[in-house]
């Protein structure tokens, strides 16, 4: 042991091997605080590419369902502006696909931002999991940027409701039963929502006329449909703007992962 001979040189009063011995004390314990930085440094490494991975995965959901949901809003968009030119019609002459394209314009998709891993590394202490600074700033300012988009996707326009008041209720019914949402679950869990390109109410011509009648005593329909058409504009054109961000992103931290 050690002690015992460092104890020893002192009786026998041997200065080079006392110092010879403590050095090796000192070495050894360099060496073992030395084997301990490098396996606590190689976990941190080994645990931020974990997450790097997890990361990865909500970023491609995220891009997934972004482009998921401009093609669901350009379908709504595309509704709303059929919607606003049947307006400049006769009345006699609007029918039943006027009654689909004022429904559809008002169809939403729920946004929440895809980031329960950025969520889980905050709640732990994300600079213990990921200790590069540059990499948390950037992270930090991709997942604000998604809470500022969060607020503009889920801006809810007066149109909506008032389409719903002054529609009858059974054609809202016919539209949302033959027209409505379509899922679909993928693997990963994320529910991706489309509508159907074509829609038949197969509603008689009276019924339909009657509904028009109804549905257009709403005064301020073309203003508030107006509305609603700008601010789909928006939420598309918020959704594309991320695209690019989120795909930079996902590559950046795929590199950092290998």
């Amino acid at each position: 042991m050690p002690i015992r001979r460092i104890s020893k040189h002192l009786k026998e009063q041997n200065w080079f091997a006392i110092w010879l011995d403590l050095i090796i004390v000192f070495l050894a314990v360099f060496i073992g605080l030395q084997a301990d930085n490098w396996n606590e440094e190689r976990l941190a490494k080994l645990n931020a590419k974990i997450y790097y991975a997890r990361l990865i995965d909500d970023l491609r959901a995220e891009e997934v369902t972004r482009l998921s949901r401009i093609t669901y809003y350009e379908q709504t968009l595309a509704h709303g502006n059929a919607a606003l030119q049947s307006l400049n019609q006769s009345e006699r002459v609007l029918g039943e696909k006027f009654l689909v394209d004022l429904y559809q314009v008002s169809q939403i998709w729920n946004y929440t931002p895809q980031r329960a891993t950025y969520d889980e590394l905050l709640s732990m202490g994300i600079a213990n999991a990921i200790p590069d600074v540059q990499i948390r700033s950037r992270l930090a300012n991709y997942y604000l940027g998604l809470q500022n988009s969060k607020e503009i996707q889920q801006e809810r326009m007066p149109f909506r409701q008032n389409i719903r008041r002054y529609m009858p209720h059974f054609v809202q019914n016919f539209v949302r039963e033959n027209c409505g949402d379509r899922f679909e679950s993928r693997d990963d869990g994320v529910i991706l929502i489309s509508l159907p390109i074509e829609c038949d109410l197969a509603l008689g011509p009276t019924v339909v006329d009657e509904a028009v009648v109804k549905t257009l005593s709403y005064s301020d329909l073309e203003i508030d449909l107006t509305q609603s058409v700008a601010d789909l504009e928006n939420k598309v054109l918020n959704l594309n703007n991320y695209i690019a961000p989120t795909r930079e992103l996902a590559a950046h931290l795929a590199e950092l992962a290998d």
